[in-house]
């Protein structure tokens, strides 16, 4: 059984004020003055990782196996949002995460959060097998 310090019910809360680098401009849409989903996605999973990645064994990594994201309300651009993520059960080497987001005027995001831990090298080494490199 791998050996971490990861415990249920231990949580974290981030807060950061949503910048013009968080909102979504590609070349066939531009919606510049709002938080994108996918800033979203990027800051839950930076989170969980900043949160685990200090409780478990050098030589390993947390990666995500399922994500539930339900981003229910649009946040403007230089407002502050809060984060929560909580660690809701752990089983042997799987981390089963809830989170919830909030700006000044509620709840705008919430959702569960499948992680793995697993060696770099054995990820590096599925990537190959699985590419037939």
């Amino acid at each position: 059984m791998l050996k971490h310090r990861i415990i249920e019910g231990m949580s974290t809360t981030y807060e950061k004020i949503i910048t013009p680098a968080d909102s979504y401009i590609s070349n066939s849409v531009t919606i510049d003055n709002l938080m994108s989903t996918p800033a979203l996605l990027a800051t839950i999973i930076e989170i969980s990782w900043k949160m685990l990645d200090p409780l478990i064994p050098d030589g390993y990594l947390t990666v995500v196996r399922n994500i539930e994201l339900n981003h229910y309300y649009p946040t403007l651009i230089g407002e502050k949002v809060s984060i929560t993520i909580s660690v809701e059960k752990i089983d042997n080497n799987r981390i089963y995460l809830v989170f919830s987001g909030i700006d000044n005027i509620g709840e705008f995001c919430k959702g569960k959060y499948e992680k793995a831990i697993i060696k770099n090298d054995k990820l590096i080494e599925a990537a190959v097998k699985r590419a037939k490199i």
